[in-house]
């Protein structure tokens, strides 16, 4: 784990190092980081009360000042381009179209224009709501959105947007579970005819995620992690400990994203959810009785389903409701299918911060070996996550932010049967953390940026 930390520290400080190595004179949006000069047909300027001049992207980053520094009174001057023509234009006075199909800066999408007429004109070819600075304040929060740590956000992001991230974990399970019962591990190996049992699982690994806007409405997201799972045993009455250690890549995880329904005022999401995994991790033969070891589930696996996302001023709510169905592989072992439920709070204070609580449930059919169920596999879970997100910089055309979560179990009822004469269970209990460091921006497609 030292090692792993290290690296990440590493990390952290080249791309750092990179990000300020690689500034320039190149005007930026101070919210989101990106290149103003891509962004002409819809750039803002601010100049605040005490003379300070800022710019943005556009009327979603140019809103977030504004609301970040207490409304318009703290400025002399809020200025906004005209989509059409490029003229400057006070942001009072202007007229804007909100939740077109035309996405040119930021999420919401809001464009600006001079003339009420032009904007009509413009609704009447791409969609959307005519409305008012003062409405538009009300449309936008602190963030364009926010990312749960177990489920999935209902919240695309916009087209060419991407993402990368680089991250450590650390999980660890020390408490036997009989059915929703927790027994000490050195209580459980103390009873009577109990010659073997679990000690410790731990789990330590590095993780790569990349995301990316296909389109407005559609989005990939890869991840994959290099994994090594420690499992302590104890034998011979507890006399003895027996230690089993697998290193390995995991599968590949690929989900696609379909956003249905979103609201005109970019406060409700309905989203459609298709998952599988590439059998890249490592399937051994020698971990059968041990599937916790596997770093791989040795096929594909296949999930699907529903998230929705509200948002309320500050506030997001995430949901999901989702199965996943997991293949035989070739070894005749088929990891349990997977049902899971989930919902996430968040708080945005301000565009640098993010924090929240999380629950999720997973309910897991039992493994089974040769068309056997396996008694000690499967159960229910539910895990409570804490998470923060903190944007520390913006350069290169984007922005970086730091992510810690922690959680812990809040309910669990795992399966465990007999085995000659013994006591078969899985453990539970325990913890699990992470930290990761990602990189965020969007690349302005000509169509976008210069319709």
């Amino acid at each position: 784990m030292k090692k792993m930390i290290g690296f990440f520290l590493f990390f952290l400080s080249f791309s750092v190092a990179l990000a300020v190595a690689g500034e320039t004179d190149r005007p930026d949006c101070q919210v989101c980081g990106m290149y103003i000069d891509q962004y002409q047909k819809t750039a803002g300027k601010l100049e605040y009360n005490d003379g300070k001049v800022v710019q943005s992207c556009g009327l979603a980053c140019l809103l977030r000042l504004v609301e970040d520094a207490g409304g318009p009174d703290a400025f002399k001057a809020l200025l906004v381009k005209d989509y059409l023509s490029g003229n400057t234009v006070s942001a009072q006075d202007a007229v804007y179209v909100l939740s077109s199909k035309i996405v040119p800066d930021m999420l919401p999408s809001i464009i600006a224009f001079q003339d009420k007429n032009e904007a009509q004109h413009f609704q009447d070819l791409y969609g959307g709501t005519i409305i008012t600075f003062s409405q538009a304040l009300l449309t936008i929060s602190p963030t364009a959105m926010t990312m749960p740590v177990r489920i999935k956000t209902a919240v695309l992001p916009a087209k060419g947007s991407s993402g990368i991230g680089i991250g450590i974990m650390q999980m660890k399970m020390d408490t036997v579970k009989i059915g929703s019962s927790s027994v000490d591990t050195d209580d459980f190996i103390s009873r009577p005819g109990q010659m073997m049992g679990p000690k410790e699982m731990k789990s330590t690994g590095t993780m790569l995620m990349g995301t990316y806007g296909l389109t407005d409405t559609l989005a990939l997201n890869v991840s994959a992690s290099y994994l090594k799972k420690e499992m302590e045993m104890y034998i011979m009455g507890g006399k003895k400990t027996l230690k089993e250690e697998n290193s390995a890549l995991s599968d590949i995880s690929t989900s696609l994203r379909y956003n249905f329904f979103k609201s005109t005022y970019y406060n409700h999401f309905a989203t459609l959810l298709v998952e599988c995994s590439i059998p890249s991790g490592d399937f051994d033969e020698k971990y059968l009785s041990q599937p916790g070891l596997q770093t791989g589930t040795g096929d594909f696996t296949f999930g699907g389903g529903l998230l929705y996302t509200y948002r309320y001023q500050d506030m997001w709510l995430h949901t999901m409701a989702g199965y996943t169905q997991k293949l035989e592989n070739s070894d005749n072992f088929k990891f349990g299918d997977v049902t899971r439920f989930g919902v996430a709070l968040h708080y945005t204070p301000n565009y640098d911060l993010m924090v929240g609580m999380e629950v999720d449930a997973a309910h897991y059919d039992r493994n089974e070996i040769n068309g056997a169920e396996v008694g000690n596999s499967g159960g229910t879970r539910t895990m409570l996550t804490a998470v923060t997100d903190w944007r520390f910089l913006t350069a290169l055309g984007g922005n970086f932010s730091l992510r810690l979560t922690g959680g812990l179990p809040l309910y669990e009822d795992l399966n465990h049967t007999q085995v000659m004469g013994m006591e078969a269970v899985q453990l539970g209990g325990g913890w699990f953390g992470s930290l990761s460091l990602s990189f965020k921006r969007r690349y302005a497609s000509h169509s976008t940026a210069s319709h």
